[in-house]
């Protein structure tokens, strides 16, 4: 398992946590397509979190919004579900 793949992954440069849901992910990869210095696909086509310096909140949560399948999960440091809203 990838990097934030069925668990919450932050990056010290972020604001949030993030979470894909593999079994929801179905490889649009408009995530990626989206935030592509925070997300991309695996082996499997499944997405993952990326190491490193992510893309500006905005751009994540457009990634997170992109996706058909609502796979990703969007945090704030104090466990406030940002995306999908609840």
């Amino acid at each position: 398992m990838k990097r934030g793949q069925n668990e919450f992954t932050q990056s010290p440069d972020s604001k949030f946590r993030i979470k894909v849901i593999n079994s929801l992910c179905i490889s649009a990869a408009t995530c990626v397509i989206r935030a592509p210095n925070t997300f991309d696909l695996d082996d499997d086509g499944i997405a993952y979190v990326k190491e490193g310096t992510w893309d500006d909140a905005i751009a994540i949560i457009e990634g997170a919004k992109s996706c058909p399948t609502t796979a990703i999960i969007i945090e704030d440091f104090q466990g406030n579900q940002v995306y999908p809203a609840v």
